[in-house]
């Protein structure tokens, strides 16, 4: 009796165990199972880092902020730089310059501006960041208006001619340029004004408008605007070897105490079983940064965001680092086509209101939230400034599979 048992509990693990083979193989070949769903650690993910940095200890606290590096970490753009300060020296030359910054959100724009600008020459800059559309004619003039501190421009040919006049050349710089458009009849005009103000006011202005990846390959598509930007910087995916100077340069790594925890599958593991201890922390520090360039694609925001959702103090103030594990994005094939429409709309507008999406898609308010609340609750999408964006842990996978199914061009 008890033989029978023994050959029903080894039947049942071997068994478990080709379940497991069967599953991992197909997923290796793009085989979905319908059930499928979005995963808990998805939905989870920005409550796991918001509770991981109120654990923290204020002095980590605030070297984590997802905010615009100081310059004591500031890495490794020198190339992005280069072009940046090379555009500017030709503008006071007198030639004919525009100047656009291209990059992921997160990928360090903010932080190049910032110190191109301690760099230079002391110039007057006006600076802005965009966090909602502007893509009517009075939403124009009354952004421009409270820009430059005027009361009554009231068309393109009043804005130039102040430009013009101004006394001191300046720094114009707008920070998310593509939300002055909405994919829409008509929805191009604010750009269309803009491009035309740009082109008749670069001796006075040196204009830096920046921009998502694929806002602009869609606005390059749509109305060429490549055609306004004499000087184009695309943002460089950060390597391995950058990403993690960038996070140990944030901590005083030499005298801080430092631990990387290894999960159950790493212990189990001969290789890591025949290290030494100091050779195990050293393994398993490679192994965390190399999982962290892939999953945050060099992008160094979503790599600080997974840094941090790995962190937990003891008493004995040491910085414990757990493993991190990949989501499992197999989902992403079974979304229904209305919300790969809604994803669709999210990438080309970095993001929309529920104001916004409603007049893209011709829903009404009350159904655009039917489609979008879902989808925020199971962490597909998250809401900064009132907007709906992707979740940035599955952005990257989401526009690959968007443009494997000619969603995005």
């Amino acid at each position: 009796m008890n033989s029978d048992k023994s050959a029903d509990s080894k039947n049942k693990n071997f068994l478990s165990y080709i379940k497991d083979k069967i599953s991992k193989l197909k997923k290796l070949i793009g085989i979905i199972d319908e059930k499928t769903q979005v995963s808990f650690e998805l939905s989870e993910f920005m409550q796991e880092i918001d509770s991981a940095l109120e654990n923290l200890p204020e002095e980590y606290e605030n070297l984590y902020e997802l905010k615009p590096a100081e310059e004591a970490f500031f890495v490794n753009r020198e190339i992005e730089m280069k072009k940046l300060e090379d555009s500017f020296e030709n503008w006071t030359k007198n030639r004919f310059v525009t100047c656009t910054i291209i990059g992921e959100k997160g990928c360090g724009v903010t932080s190049i501006l910032n110190s191109f600008l301690k760099k230079i020459p002391q110039t007057d800059t006006i600076r802005v960041d965009l966090h909602e559309k502007i893509y009517t004619s009075d939403k124009y003039f009354e952004f421009f208006n409270s820009l430059l501190k005027t009361d009554g421009i009231k068309s393109n040919k009043e804005l130039i001619d102040f430009l013009n006049n101004i006394k001191d050349r300046k720094i114009i710089i707008i920070e998310n340029l593509h939300h002055m458009y909405l994919k829409k009849v008509g929805g191009f005009e604010s750009m269309e004004m803009l491009f035309e103000v740009i082109s008749y006011t670069t001796k006075n202005i040196f204009w830096i408008g920046v921009f998502t990846q694929q806002t602009w390959n869609y606005l390059d598509k749509t109305i060429s605007i490549s055609n306004y930007f004499t000087s184009e910087i695309v943002m460089q995916e950060l390597s391995y070897e950058t990403i993690k100077e960038i996070i140990f340069k944030r901590i005083d790594y030499k005298s801080s105490k430092i631990k990387f925890i290894p999960n159950e599958d790493t212990l189990e593991s001969k290789t890591f079983q025949s290290l030494d201890n100091d050779k195990k922390q050293l393994f398993l520090e490679e192994k965390f940064f190399k999982l962290l360039h892939k999953l945050s694609n060099g992008n160094i925001s979503l790599a600080q965001l997974y840094w941090i959702r790995s962190i937990s103090i003891n008493n004995e103030k040491t910085l414990n680092i757990k493993e991190i594990d990949d989501f499992d994005h197999s989902f992403i094939k079974n979304i229904s086509e209305e919300a790969l429409f809604t994803l669709q709309a999210l990438i080309l507008h970095d993001g929309l209101t529920i104001n916004d999406f409603a007049i893209i898609m011709h829903e009404s308010i009350s159904e655009s939230r039917k489609i979008l609340m879902p989808m925020l609750e199971k962490g597909l999408l998250i809401q900064p400034h009132n907007k709906y964006n992707i979740n940035p842990a599955i952005y990257k996978s989401v526009y690959d599979f968007l443009s494997s199914k000619n969603f995005i061009h």
